[in-house]
């Protein structure tokens, strides 16, 4: 069974030398890079050390060692699409020595003793003997288990290294103790003559590499929440 996520966002984040102060509504606009100033939601910050500001669903978190662009709304190539245009014809020069690309979803269980059942199955109580006993309770406000789970894969895709983590725990937006939260992170760090060369080498692994990435996650995160 397909579980549709009650919040659903997806990421690209690289990590290397950025301006903050460059990165401004105004300037997006003036590049082609994003539409009018009309589609700002709320309050726009930037300066020398963080810029931060929503455009439609859109939001910007920049600082002088990460650039991050999340969007809550399909298609999520949108995203890609912007970053690979911003430091691919703008801010070229810019050091980029990591990317990642990141899926989110939380979910509603129908009640906090599924999402219980659930965190029984991916981390079981047994091994961990009266520990692990005294999570069990008939009190829902003293009911124990899974917290945060994360899971790591490495591996090399066209002579490139990616690691892939995975983290499940309660979600904190989802009311009555009934929501799950999961992230997929894939991570690839630059190294040797790629590294601090610009961004053109980030710019073609992250195109390369995103519909793939983000499938695999979408894959993962529903094979788990089928098990709910």
């Amino acid at each position: 069974m397909h579980i549709t996520p009650e919040i659903s966002a997806c990421s690209v984040a690289l990590l290397g030398q950025f301006n903050p102060a460059i990165f401004h509504p105004a300037w997006l606009h003036g590049k082609g890079i994003e539409e009018e100033a009309s589609q700002i939601n709320g309050e726009v910050l930037t300066h020398g050390q963080i810029a931060q500001f929503s455009i439609d669903t859109r939001s910007y978190f920049v600082q002088p060692e990460r650039f991050q662009l999340e969007t809550v709304t399909a298609p999520w190539v949108k995203i890609l699409d912007i970053t690979t245009k911003i430091f691919g014809e703008f801010l070229h020069h810019t050091p980029v020595s990591a990317v990642g690309i990141n899926r989110i979803a939380h979910f509603k269980l129908p009640s906090l003793s599924s999402r219980t059942k659930l965190g029984r199955l991916l981390a079981p109580i047994e091994p961990w003997g009266d520990f692990g006993q005294r999570m069990e309770s008939s009190d829902d406000s003293l009911v124990g288990g899974l917290q945060s789970l994360t899971m790591r894969q490495m591996s090399t895709l066209d002579g490139h290294a990616w690691e892939t983590s995975v983290t499940i725990e309660p979600s904190v937006r989802i009311a009555a103790n009934t929501g799950v939260y999961m992230q997929v992170n894939a991570h690839h760090v630059l190294s040797g003559s790629t590294l601090g060369q610009g961004s053109e080498d980030a710019m073609a692994l992250l195109g390369s590499r995103f519909d793939g990435a983000v499938n695999d996650a979408d894959k993962t995160i529903h094979t788990i929440m089928r098990r709910s």
